[in-house]
């Protein structure tokens, strides 16, 4: 791996672990054992690590947002929100650290807030795709609480999930989050693809 790749790597490892604030470029560069200056000649600071990093989460999550792909079914939708919530968990701290990011870098945290905009109004076409197609059952309004809701519930999962101390006991991981992500959609949907959904909650959480 390159050492550019490899300064990115150790950096979304020692944020999400630790927060952004916590972490350092010499720290950074210690655990890499490289010296500063060869870090600051990749990076010449933090906040571009941060940038290249959201560059990148950018880059994995928009194939989802893309309004030519086609929601018609639930298996389609599972996937999106699947594949959605491993680029959060992957980029946590983005999620977690927005007051930081929205007062030291604010170019950053504009990024990140444009992202999840996209996001609400991916997940408002999805929704409005699975009504099209009889999937779900509500009004307008629903839609849009749901779609919203959806977002919601990603983006703040890593936030909850330190709240509840993840790692212990009884704390909820991941897969919790696609389980009530998959819950919110519960009262919408009925039928055969009621059922359908109830079979991918489980696979979830037993």
């Amino acid at each position: 791996m390159r050492t550019r790749d490899r300064i990115l790597e150790q950096s979304l490892g020692l944020f999400n672990a630790e927060g952004l604030p916590r972490v350092s470029t010499n720290r950074i560069a210690a655990e890499l054992q490289i010296s500063p200056g060869n870090l600051y000649y990749h990076f010449r600071s933090k906040e571009q690590i941060v940038e290249w990093l959201i560059r990148r989460l950018e880059q994995r999550i928009a194939p989802l947002a893309d309004p030519a792909v086609a929601v018609v079914a639930l298996d389609d939708w599972w996937l999106t929100l699947h594949l959605g919530l491993e680029a959060i968990t992957a980029y946590r701290f983005l999620y977690r650290d927005m007051d930081f990011l929205l007062h030291e870098y604010p170019r950053c945290g504009a990024r990140v807030q444009h992202q999840v905009a996209l996001s609400v109004r991916a997940a408002m076409r999805q929704c409005q795709q699975l009504l099209a197609a009889g999937v779900l059952r509500a009004n307008a309004a629903e839609i849009a609480a749901l779609a919203r809701q959806i977002v919601f519930t990603a983006t703040c999962w890593p936030t909850y999930s330190r709240l509840m101390h993840i790692g212990e006991a009884g704390a909820e991981g991941p897969e919790h989050a696609a389980y009530y992500l998959l819950a919110l959609m519960s009262p919408y949907v009925d039928g055969a693809s009621r059922q359908y959904l109830d079979y991918l909650r489980s696979k979830y959480v037993r």
